[in-house]
């Protein structure tokens, strides 16, 4: 789903969000697949798990998701935002976790590596990825694990 489209629609009705745009497993957080575009408005790198906020259209200086930048990625969203890797799949929870683990690290060496993070404030990025998100947080969309993160010209 578009970044745009998802934040109006939980600003709407994080309910019909969930239901129309995420993939819920079992009792857990609603997870999304989101693309967009958007300005980079702060880079945060003070702990391991760095972050990129972006404002996504339209533009007011605020930012409206944040993507991961690493060195370390948190969660498992890239794991289970589809919904074809499920837990019952496995013998135990390690390798359930392995498998999300694995994704992370594919991630930061593909996508995440070759990104000069010194030269993201500012720049126009394109990105896709996948995210739990929270109507109530700031930004809405948060901690988006990136598995495409184009970094485009100066705004």
């Amino acid at each position: 789903v578009d970044a745009r489209t998802l934040l109006d629609a939980l600003a709407a009705s994080p309910k019909d969000a969930q239901a129309r745009y995420g993939h819920r497993q079992a009792n857990g957080p609603a997870y999304f697949i989101v693309k967009g575009e958007g300005v980079v408005t702060s880079v945060d790198t003070r702990s391991r798990g760095g972050l990129a906020l972006v404002d996504v259209a339209p533009f007011d200086r605020r930012p409206d998701l944040s993507i991961q930048i690493g060195p370390v990625l948190r969660g498992a969203s890239l794991r289970d935002a589809t919904g074809i890797v499920r837990f019952t799949d496995f013998v135990n929870q390690l390798q359930f976790a392995d498998v999300g683990n694995e994704l992370n690290d594919r991630v930061l060496k593909t996508v995440l590596a070759p990104l000069d993070k010194t030269a993201l404030k500012g720049r126009l990025v394109a990105f896709a990825g996948t995210l739990a998100a929270e109507s109530k947080a700031e930004p809405p969309l948060r901690e988006l694990a990136p598995v495409k993160l184009v970094v485009g010209e100066r705004r």
